[in-house]
């Protein structure tokens, strides 16, 4: 329906009224918009005619200052090219050079050459300098612009020592003379040689006197800043006014207070522009700014301006703008005053009936009179209009949320498409436990399609079966809201298939308008393989401290090995030395050889322990593993137990590989030894010997770190029925002294692992609890063309250190090394046979005096690398011999055999340590000349090395 309003007579037209009301306001805002112009408002961006006025000043402050700091710059640099120009002239340099070489009377006609230099100097800028003087350096004036200043000692000293001790060729200062500043710049006359170059010495210093006021008080304001109230001051670097705009005398007993303001924060070294406040309330803008100048500190300049002077023109400016705008506001308020009472009436009207509009009353109309504006009355027929369509619109909107009902309605099935695409599991249960709702990705998890799992109870179908009665009892009691409900979880999922996923779940309760649970909503993620990788991780982190606790074990036990083979040094030592003088039928000699077997024995332990820290040295021959083999069965088949049996099966064609016998020796008896250990009162202990290839996969497992490449691998396995370790037991089977028989064993598996590592092999170990252990051991299989190489490589040792490995083996094996052997003492050698013993243990430096002694060579001792080098440079020439240990703090032994060759090349040198031979020999590469000894060492050794460096069997 369409309601038509009677046409309103437009004989008060109120357009003309609002022109009239709008252009009150515009003068109103004109007035206020000329108020923000002159102060500036914060809030609409605008800096106003104050501000831009203040930052005019201050600019204009600011360019003044830098002018002149830059002409006294362009000052200071003309009157050191005038004074450089004079100083480094080569006839004036000579000049100089010559009067000073007269003495006290140098010659006059110098004198009055310097002078006119001077004078010339001083006449090219009358209005610059008061005088110009040239002084010695032992402060008396040589020359002078004026001559009755000639001879006589400079007035300033200060100044003339610190220019001559300055490190620069000029120096300028501010200096007072009558209460007035003076400007002293000082140059120095340097000395040259005929090349002309600088020979560093001064000859004298022309220093040149300028008076600060003709030089620097043309001073000039920029416009717009100049007045009774402007000011411009110089100040020097203690505070001296050397210049000011008005001009101030210096001798003034008190200055003007803006003066002494600008003076203060002048010396307060802040370069700045700033307003500033006198005591009197007076207010100025100003300016500092500063110059270095020599090295007596900066000069100081400020420029100021009286604020009130500044600001005049515009302070009446001001006043006038704000009269104006307090009229046009005035007049404005009362337009607006007669306006409203117009116009307020019709609206009251117009805005209830839009009340009742808002309500919901959609037939809610406003009604206009005679002599309504006509603005208002057209105002009215257009809300009546609104409200009409209003209606209708409202009929028409419920017909469209019908059908946007039906639209939801097929959004709805949109939905069920995009779960379809999600990459996880979506899965909706409802409060029997059944599936409900459930996505493509969440079928195909579980192995079966939409349709089929729609409907299956979830806790019955897919919850492992140890786990199915917890997980519905927490299930019914979070319906039921008994439980707490947990948003994240994990847990295991049984599929169709019967296989078995891990699921990151992230769950949510879907409730009704009461607040009752209609459901679980889920997001499932499998996290199978991740939770998988994390294990592995972890067992790698473990693996790697494990690893590390074994490498600081072996660097103990190296260490240990070390410091015991010390003291197995000075035991056996004293135990030779006194079977040596003991009668051979004495009682005693049983015992002493006793404990001298003792102390061997404790050599081969702390080989043993030297093998497990990788410190162990081997010797490197070709190794027939089955007939190795065979030979320790059947030694050891003798020692076996009653009812255990020990057998040997052996491979044919196992072939030769490059190893250390004795060591491979070492992993065959303690191998052996601890399957026996392992077995009962009966058993079998199975050696057996072959070639393999191996493949990553299995070397992987191997019990050493470093694991080797996959290949050909000649394999030595032990293998015992007994009773078998259980995982524990048999992760600590290599640890060292770690033993389930006896309290002190341990270290012979721990040194088979050192040995098979040293040799880049492998260790492979399968062992149950009551079903035996087998321990395989893998070396790399070498190919026969290096195998043949390295024998021949072998019978001819070339190098210093092969030759004294090959030395080490013999003497242990040849029956000379035995102690009781009768020592075969040399002829004297004499002072020019005297043997250096440098060791830092002092026991061991003791021992191995008395034995070199016992075989007849005069000594000295050292404590360590820096005593030996210097009594060995102090006796060098009767040193016959060097006994030298290796590892010694600070200068250790390889460093001090280097400084002996230094100072005499063809010294003989025997290093010594407690580490193997094959250690030592990595260190010892490019020792030319020298022996090792292998600690504990005993008399017929130390015989064999000392003759060795001689060339005989005895020393000379």
């Amino acid at each position: 329906m369409t309601i038509k309003e009677k046409p309103y007579p437009a004989s008060c037209g109120m357009r003309e009224r609002i022109i009239a009301y709008f252009s009150v306001i515009s003068l109103a805002g004109s007035a206020a918009l000329i108020l923000v112009l002159v102060y500036g408002s914060a809030q609409l961006g605008i800096e106003g005619i104050y501000p831009l006025k203040q930052s005019e000043i201050v600019r204009a402050l600011e360019d003044a200052a830098d002018l002149k700091v830059e002409s006294v710059v362009t000052w200071l640099a003309s009157r050191r090219a005038e004074l450089a120009v004079v100083a480094n002239s080569r006839d004036f340099v000579r000049t100089t050079e010559s009067a000073l070489a007269g003495g006290d009377e140098p010659d006059s006609a110098d004198i009055q050459s310097l002078s006119q230099n001077l004078r010339t100097l001083k006449i090219i800028s009358p209005d610059t300098y008061t005088s110009v003087v040239l002084v010695g350096p032992a402060g008396k004036v040589l020359a002078a612009s004026e001559m009755d200043l000639v001879g006589a000692r400079y007035r300033n000293k200060a100044f003339i020592a610190a220019a001559l001790a300055a490190g620069a060729a000029e120096h300028i200062d501010v200096v007072r003379e009558s209460g007035e500043p003076v400007i002293l710049i000082g140059r120095k006359v340097l000395v040259r040689d005929r090349a002309g170059k600088v020979t560093g010495d001064v000859a004298g210093v022309v220093v040149a006197e300028a008076g600060p006021r003709p030089s620097f008080e043309a001073l000039t304001l920029l416009p717009g800043t100049a007045g009774a109230q402007s000011i411009m001051i110089l100040v020097g670097p203690r505070g001296e006014l050397l210049a000011s705009v008005p001009e101030q005398r210096r001798t003034q007993t008190s200055r003007d207070p803006l003066t002494e303001k600008l003076t203060g924060r002048v010396l307060g070294k802040s370069a700045s522009s700033q307003l500033e406040t006198l005591s009197d309330g007076r207010r100025f803008f100003a300016t500092y700014r500063y110059l270095e100048v020599g090295g007596t500190g900066r000069w100081g300049i400020a420029v100021a301006v009286d604020e009130e002077t500044a600001f005049a023109p515009l302070a009446a400016t001001r006043s006038r703008a704000a009269l104006f705008g307090l009229a046009m506001i005035s007049v404005a308020l009362l337009f607006v005053w007669w306006g409203a009472g117009k116009i307020a009436s019709p609206i009251r009207e117009l805005r209830r009936s839009v009340a009742a509009l808002e309500g919901g009353d959609f037939s809610a109309r406003t009604a206009t009179g005679h002599g309504t504006a006509k603005e208002i009355a057209e105002l009215g027929a257009a809300f009546n209009s609104m409200a009409e369509r209003i209606a209708n619109w409202h009929e028409e909107l419920e017909r469209q949320v019908a059908e946007r009902t039906r639209d939801l309605e097929r959004e709805k099935e949109n939905a069920r498409r995009y779960l379809d695409v999600a990459a996880v599991m979506l899965l909706l249960v409802d409060t029997g436990g059944r599936i409900a709702m459930i996505n493509r990705t969440g079928a195909v998890l579980l192995g079966g399609t939409v349709e089929e799992l729609r409907g299956m109870d979830w806790c019955e179908n897919f919850v492992p079966a140890e786990e199915k009665r917890e997980v519905r009892q927490i299930f019914d009691g979070l319906v039921r809201g008994e439980h707490e409900f947990l948003e994240f979880f994990e847990n295991r999922i049984v599929t169709k298939d019967k296989g078995t996923r891990l699921i990151s779940w992230h769950n949510i309760l879907l409730r009704d308008d009461q607040g009752q649970v209609q459901g679980v909503l889920s997001s499932g993620t499998d996290i199978t393989e991740k939770r998988q990788g994390d294990l592995q991780r972890r067992e790698l982190e473990r693996q790697l401290l494990h690893t590390q606790k074994l490498e600081s074990l072996g660097v103990l036990a190296g260490g240990v090995a070390h410091d015991f083979n010390n003291l197995l040094m000075v035991i056996g030592g004293n135990l030779e030395l006194v079977r040596h003088v003991v009668e051979p039928e004495s009682p005693a000699v049983k015992y002493l050889d006793n404990a001298y077997q003792a102390a061997k024995r404790a050599g081969d332990l702390t080989r043993q322990m030297l093998a497990y820290s990788g410190k162990g040295g081997y010797t490197l021959q070709v190794v027939d593993l089955n007939r190795l083999v065979g030979e320790n069965v059947d030694l050891m088949k003798a020692s076996v137990r009653k009812g255990a049996v020990l057998t040997a099966q052996l491979q044919p064609g196992v072939p030769s590989f490059e190893a250390d016998p004795g060591q491979m020796q070492q992993v065959i008896v303690n191998l052996i030894t601890n399957a026996l250990e392992a077995l009962g009162e009966g058993g079998a202990v199975t050696v057996s010997t072959g070639v393999a290839e191996v493949g990553a996969a299995e070397l992987a497992i191997s019990r050493l770190d470093e694991k080797p490449v996959a290949g050909s691998f000649i394999v030595l396995e032990v293998a015992d029925n007994g009773a078998g370790m259980d995982r524990a037991t048999c992760d600590r089977m290599f640890d060292p002294f770690f033993s389930t028989k006896f309290t002190g064993r341990g270290l012979g598996l721990c040194a088979v692992q050192g040995i098979v590592r040293g040799h880049g092999g492998a260790i492979l170990v399968r062992s149950e609890t009551g079903e035996g252990t087998s321990v395989k051991v893998l070396l790399p299989a070498p190919e026969q063309q290096l195998i043949e190489k390295s024998v021949a490589a072998k019978l001819a040792p070339t190098t210093i250190v092969e030759r004294a490995v090959a030395r080490e083996e013999a003497a242990k094996s040849s029956p000379g090394a035995e102690a009781g052997i009768p020592l075969k003492v040399p002829e004297e050698a004499g002072e020019e046979g005297t043997v250096l013993i440098v060791d830092d243990e002092e026991m061991v430096r003791l021992v191995c005096r008395a034995m070199v002694r016992g075989l007849g060579y005069p000594t000295l001792i050292a404590c360590d690398g820096a005593e030996a080098v210097a009594l060995f440079r102090e006796h060098a020439e009767k040193i016959a011999a060097v006994i030298m240990d290796l590892s010694m703090p600070g200068m250790d032994g390889i460093t001090a055999a280097d400084e002996l060759r230094r100072i005499r090349p063809g010294v003989k040198i025997v290093l010594s340590s407690g580490y193997s031979a094959a250690e030592e020999a990595r260190r010892l590469s490019g020792q030319k000349g020298a022996q090792f000894i292998q600690k504990p060492y005993d008399l017929e050794s130390l015989r064999k090395a000392l003759g060795a460096l001689s060339g005989g069997t005895t020393a000379t």
